[in-house]
């Protein structure tokens, strides 16, 4: 990764701005929860980068065109986070979480497609999600959907240069 790449960082680190004053206005939980929240999510933000945008973009990419790869990959992300409604029983909110995570998971191999790394999206899951448990859902819903539609539609122009050419 060059340096000049930081710039397709921009649009998370907008949000980790904003996240960071939000939690400074707004205070920090206790210490404990803290780190497990920052320990739960640094594991996740590494498994899930390294289970979809390594391994199986990796592989698809491999065997097929590049957007075919791009979409297997955040496909499989968004319904993977449907699961969560088997553990949790909240449907409701686990088809909300998985459609923003159809919308996070484009993003995601957008940027891994533009970088060819994962270590920036290993970094971006894991504040994200920090960040993200730090929300009041529902109350914040539509800011979130404008959210993530920013990063699906960033994602879209990240990958304009992979469109075929007519």
């Amino acid at each position: 990764m060059k340096f000049q790449d930081l710039r397709f960082l921009w649009l998370p680190i907008l949000f980790f701005f904003i996240q960071t004053l939000y939690t400074l206005f707004t205070g920090l939980p206790s210490t404990r929860v803290l780190m497990n929240v920052v320990t739960n999510t640094l594991m996740v933000g590494i498994t899930e980068e390294l289970m979809f945008r390594s391994i199986l973009f990796h592989g698809t990419s491999s065997s097929f065109w590049i957007w075919h790869a791009v979409w297997i990959t955040y496909i499989i992300f968004g319904a993977g986070h449907v699961l969560n409604g088997f553990i949790s029983g909240d449907f409701n909110t686990i088809i909300f979480q998985a459609l923003c995570a159809f919308m996070f998971g484009f993003y995601m191999v957008a940027l891994r497609v533009r970088l060819d790394t994962i270590i920036p999206g290993i970094i971006i899951h894991w504040l994200w999600d920090c960040f993200a448990l730090r929300s009041h859902f529902p109350e914040d819903t539509m800011i979130w959907v404008l959210i993530y539609l920013a990063l699906f539609y960033y994602g879209l122009w990240l990958l304009r240069n992979y469109l075929p050419s007519r």
